[in-house]
């Protein structure tokens, strides 16, 4: 299910320039394009506002958005969490990174922040207040620990499960492979007739920008949900291998449309 704020996250993320603004107007249009109302797209926007993560400025009658330095901040982590399978593969040497914390409620606000964070990063919740992921995440963690002021609640652990307790049990316990697998399958059966899709040769240039966004969003969705080990460990076949070369596929062949359809729709018709 698409989520509003987050969806326009993504889209400032994949379609805008870093550093440059975009019309509020054309987001709002582009939204609509993707099944939203009017009125629920403006909402939407003004929440990202409030949320500290859209600088505004005015030209004459226009609105524009430009991302903030916390908002950057979050965008180059959630690419590299969407798009890790981009980055350098890194062999996983058994170690865990456990987080415990006991945050008080007059700093609900934070404790809140920091299990969307834990999960952003693609750690898994054992049960309240605690968290697991493999390798070593201390210094992302303890990065988000810093920024959001928390460290002294927070405790952080790197190593090994014992010899008796195999690695197949703790991913199964921690992580829902099974729906892993259920979401990796429906990118495919989803997005596979697209696979030699071109913005100009068969799609027009709104659908190529629909079908590529959604299918971002999808891949951003699964992700979190992912453990990220080699499938060699998961002791299972859970499809990723066959979504994300679906998903190169289809994003290679769509891209060029879709970012000139946003760019188009981001324009405004004059700037005063």
């Amino acid at each position: 299910m698409l989520k509003p704020q987050e969806l326009i996250v993504t889209l400032v993320g994949e379609y805008v320039e870093p550093g440059a603004d975009v019309w509020s107007g054309g987001l709002v249009g582009v939204m609509e394009d993707l099944g939203f109302s009017t009125a629920g797209a403006r909402v939407a926007l003004n929440r990202v506002v409030t949320r500290g993560l859209f600088g505004t400025a005015r030209q004459g009658r226009y609105v524009f958005y430009s991302a903030t330095p916390r908002l950057s901040s979050l965008l180059a982590e959630g690419h590299r969490q969407t798009f890790w399978f981009r980055y350098p593969a890194r062999a996983w040497d058994g170690q865990w990174t456990m987080v415990w914390y006991a945050i008080p409620e007059e700093h609900l606000l934070a404790r809140r922040r920091l299990s969307r964070r834990l999960g952003f990063l693609g750690f898994a919740a054992l049960h309240d207040g605690t968290w697991l992921a493999p390798y070593d995440r201390s210094d992302e963690t303890g990065a988000v620990v810093d920024e959001l002021g928390v460290g002294g609640y927070v405790v952080v652990f790197v190593g090994d499960t014992p010899e008796w307790l195999p690695k197949a049990v703790v991913l199964a316990h921690a992580w829902d492979l099974d729906e892993v697998a259920r979401r990796y399958t429906a990118v495919v059966e989803e997005f596979g007739r697209y696979a030699t899709a071109r913005g100009r040769n068969g799609l027009p240039p709104s659908e190529a920008f629909r079908i590529r966004t959604l299918l971002i969003e999808a891949m951003r969705q699964v992700a979190p949900l992912d453990p990220k080990i080699p499938d060699s460990e998961l002791d299972r076949t859970c499809g990723r291998s066959r979504a994300i070369d679906l998903f190169e596929k289809v994003d290679a062949g769509l891209r060029p449309a879709a970012q000139a359809y946003f760019t188009s729709k981001v324009d405004p018709p004059t700037r005063n």
